[in-house]
């Protein structure tokens, strides 16, 4: 039983230290429509001290556990440390007032010059409700 409590100490220990690394904060500030596209206008927070040129990506919007959109890409671009930036991503013929939550999807993460793996940035991403998810493929 002692190796159980140790592991499990260790264990909640490392996911409180990954909750707390978080270096971004992606957060929807406001919904609307435009013609049949619900827009979505989001933001992200650069929460390090370190310059990030760029992130990208789309969003899925859901409906409980059914996806019901799909959105145009956009980007964050040049976030110099403590800096948010906005950007607005539009999904043709989504039930705007009904998405229950949102699921950011990157394309591409770069900081500095490089690009790093998508689900590595993904995991760097601080998330406020309804975003329910970042994901890298």
């Amino acid at each position: 039983m002692p190796f159980t409590r140790h592991l499990t100490a260790a264990t909640l220990c490392g996911a409180l230290a990954s909750a707390a690394a978080a270096d971004y904060t992606l957060a929807l500030q406001d919904t609307g429509m435009r013609s049949y596209y619900c827009t979505i206008i989001v933001s992200l927070t650069n929460d390090t001290d370190a310059p990030l040129t760029e992130v990208n990506g789309h969003f899925f919007s859901f409906l409980g556990d059914e996806k019901v959109g799909r959105s145009k890409g956009a980007s964050f671009l040049n976030l110099a440390p403590g800096e948010s930036a906005e950007a607005v991503f539009e999904t043709p013929n989504a039930p705007c007032d009904e998405v229950t939550s949102y699921r950011f999807i990157i394309g591409a993460c770069r900081i500095d010059s490089s690009f790093i793996d998508k689900a590595d940035c993904a995991a760097l991403i601080d998330l406020t409700d309804p975003i329910s998810g970042a994901e890298g493929f």
